[in-house]
């Protein structure tokens, strides 16, 4: 009897279940029995600056980092490379020698941006030189048969822009979140506005239309609850809970890196480039029929995720 219960406990945890390998454990495994229908790159919280360290958070070694990152990259030939935001601490002169790294990679390199990012000379906040042509912040496209959505969890805020308008619309939601209890509740987080929920809607559904499953990239969580997570995480989750092909959400933010599972969705949180003095931390991604094979660098561990 115990048996038939642990075995019927594993197969309704089996959807859920993070299995962590190394690629040497994964090929023993007999796991790797096909070639992965396509591949990209991770990268979150550069946060490089010319400036002395704080704390854990070794700024001006991101360089380094962000070199060994580029290099592994051009082994492992991602269709792309997604950097999850934070690119710079602060400083808008801090994205020349990053962007001069990535620039100069070869790889097709895709921005989101993040709260750091937002760290410079209010004049200099709408000319980022991370943010997407389309200047809203947020986009997609399609591969392979799969559709990336970028969102801007920045869009509202009280660090992103000058607009009163929208630095009181963020202050009251952090308000409501303080009175609530909510650990989510800081000016350094940020949330996503009403037409940019609307265009996610519009993504899911048109994806669904076209037969794509989705992998939303994000520079905030959105699961599990935590200090991290957007403002108006959970009116994003009841966006999501009404679409199943959604296979994985992706965002840094929250340096320690985090995983939760919810509605049949992986979210999973990449640890901060810029924590330790000297060791790194990127993934690459490939996507296969039945599951998600993280190889993790550095800090950043590797996971196999059922789909």
């Amino acid at each position: 009897m115990r048996i038939l219960i642990a075995l019927i406990s594993f197969l309704l945890l089996w959807p859920a279940m993070v299995i962590n390998h190394t690629p040497a454990e994964y090929k023993s495994a007999g796991l790797q029995d096909e070639k992965p229908i396509l591949s990209f790159g991770l990268i979150a919280d550069v946060q490089y600056c010319n400036c002395t360290p704080a704390g854990t958070r070794y700024y001006s070694a991101s360089l380094t980092k962000l070199r060994e990152a580029v290099s592994g990259f051009r082994i492992s030939r991602p269709e792309f490379v997604i950097n999850l935001g934070d690119l710079i601490e602060r400083d808008f002169e801090s994205y020349f020698p990053v962007l001069d790294i990535l620039d100069s990679s070869g790889l097709k390199i895709y921005h989101l941006t993040g709260n750091h990012d937002y760290s410079v000379e209010s004049g200099q906040k709408k000319r980022l030189p991370v943010m997407h042509s389309s200047k809203k912040g947020y986009y997609s496209f399609s591969c392979k048969g799969y559709r990336f959505v970028a969102l801007n969890g920045n869009e509202i805020s009280t660090y992103s822009t000058v607009s009163k308008k929208t630095i009181d619309a963020a202050a009251g939601m952090i308000e409501k979140l303080k009175e609530k209890g909510e650990p989510n509740a800081m000016d350094w987080n940020g949330g996503i506005g009403p037409s940019q929920m609307k265009w996610l809607d519009n993504q899911l559904n048109e994806a669904k239309s076209e037969k794509e499953s989705v992998i939303i990239f994000c520079h905030f969580p959105a699961w599990p609850e935590n200090a991290h997570n957007l403002l108006n995480y959970r009116e994003i989750l009841s966006i999501l809970e009404k679409h199943d092909n959604i296979l994985a959400w992706f965002n840094g933010h929250n340096h320690q890196g985090n995983y939760g599972y919810l509605n049949k969705i992986h979210f999973i949180t990449l640890k901060g480039m810029v924590e330790t003095e000297t060791t790194g931390s990127y993934a690459t991604v490939e996507i296969y029929s039945n599951m998600i094979y993280i190889k993790g660098n550095g800090r950043e561990k590797s996971r196999i995720l059922s789909i």
